[in-house]
């Protein structure tokens, strides 16, 4: 195994071991892990004409073509990736040809394969250079390659990394030293002389994603994110149900903070296409209320901190967690409190449709006990919220699609929401705010 940096390995083949009468022409693991990509497994003629090449470039991170002429003129087979491969994951590629055919196969995608013609040469003779990363002076493959096998012959990538400028047997990489300064979900990305930060499934921004992405909420202003119509939900987040109710969960985290100084007000409500329903309130005495409705039981759900007035003007953090009817609720820096649904609640959170930021504005019904504190919405700010891998705050001021997310009112962005600082909390005996795990 060895990794590359816009290099080239080159190898001496002794003409038996490259003839072509055999079945396994070239057969090798490849790890892609960057998003500029070009990519070459590369065997020519003196006369540099490319005899055969393995390619996956970066005009088509999805593509991978093998390619190769035995004299009847250039042949090539493709077979394309639904997902880009440059994903930082191991892919197992095998080419094959022989006097009957040619195939291509990429991991366990469907093979691409060529028959051979019935008259014209068949043999593939080779007397030059294996180049594997690059050849003819184009820009290397950067990533990782292992297990590279051709005719049956398996070569040594790792001692011929050492003696080559720009190949490191192994395959470490700067994410495994520095991956961990890519902070709250953020992924690290290998780079030509470094790494990046990809936040783009996280409620954060900037270079190691922790820069808080927040808003402030004018009265009436609310967002809505629909999930039907989003492009960015990561595809571990659906299911296999028909469209409309697709988004079924038995399980969530939300995260979120805000500061305000006004009550009541609704932070944000997840409507469904069924009676499902999640909230959280900020009631009249600025105390907090989790909501759900998940059906099996005659009232929906609910968690009443009544111990606290949270529209103080300061930054709060909630974070909550559902699996199945256990709950964790964790508020600023205090330890998480859990909770235990009633045994008959279903588990499923089904058909999810909408979700509010700042008010609930939904066509059909709403519970009325949710709907009196409506009026007259959120004023304040909000910040890093994430259900999931989905960040509507974020989708909302850094728009990738223009479906997913609608604002009304007026809404600035700001990080007079962001997290409360890191104080200590005091012993559970001494703090008269410490809240149990109480429930109405």
């Amino acid at each position: 195994m060895c990794a590359w940096k816009w290099s080239r390995l080159k190898y001496i083949l002794d003409e038996h071991k490259v003839k072509t009468e055999v079945k396994n022409l070239c057969k090798y693991d490849l790890a892609f892990s960057w998003e500029r990509l070009n990519q070459e497994v590369t065997v020519k003629r003196h006369s540099q004409v490319f005899i055969f090449m393995i390619t996956l470039l970066n005009k088509a991170p999805t593509d991978v073509t093998f390619s190769f002429d035995v004299g009847n003129g250039p042949e090539e087979l493709t077979v394309r990736s639904p997902n880009p491969l440059n994903d930082d994951q191991w892919h197992r590629v095998i080419a094959e040809r022989n006097v009957k055919e040619a195939s291509l196969q990429v991991d366990l995608l469907r093979r691409d394969f060529r028959k051979a013609p019935t008259q014209g040469h068949t043999r593939l003779e080779l007397y030059s250079q294996l180049y594997v990363g690059a050849a003819g002076g184009q820009r290397g493959y950067l990533g990782c390659i292992r297990s590279l096998r051709m005719n049956g012959v398996t070569l040594d990538l790792e001692e011929r990394a050492k003696i080559t400028p720009g190949v490191k047997p192994g395959c470490s990489g700067h994410c495994t030293s520095y991956g961990m300064y890519c902070r709250n979900g953020g992924k690290c990305v290998e780079k030509y002389n470094g790494y990046s930060c990809d936040c783009v499934q996280t409620a954060y921004d900037g270079p190691f994603c922790t820069k808080d992405v927040g808003g402030f909420f004018e009265a009436g202003t609310w967002i809505r994110y629909s999930f039907q119509s989003s492009e960015d939900i990561p595809k571990d987040f659906q299911s296999s149900q028909p469209a409309n109710s697709n988004l079924t969960l038995t399980k969530e985290d939300l995260v979120f903070s805000f500061s305000t100084t006004n009550t009541p007000s609704i932070l944000l409500y997840i409507s469904t296409y069924s009676p499902d329903y999640m909230a959280v309130i900020l009631k009249h005495n600025g105390s907090l209320q989790i909501r759900y409705n998940l059906g099996g039981t005659k009232e929906p759900y609910r968690i009443d901190l009544n111990h606290r007035n949270l529209a103080n003007g300061q930054p709060h953090s909630v974070n909550i967690s559902r699996h199945g009817k256990e709950l964790r609720l964790q508020l600023d820096h205090y330890p998480a409190v859990p909770y235990s649904m009633p045994t008959t609640t279903d588990i499923k959170f089904n058909s999810l449709k909408t979700l509010f930021l700042g008010r609930v504005v939904e066509i059909g019904n709403i519970d009325q006990e949710v709907q009196k504190y409506n009026t007259p919405g959120f004023v304040g700010c909000l910040s890093r919220v994430q259900f999931n891998q989905i960040a509507p705050l974020k989708a909302a001021l850094r728009p990738r699609t223009t479906s997913a997310v609608r604002v009304e009112g007026e809404f600035v962005e700001s990080n007079c929401g962001a997290s409360p600082l890191t104080i200590s909390p005091m012993p559970a005996a001494t703090d008269p705010w410490h809240f149990g795990s109480g429930m109405v």
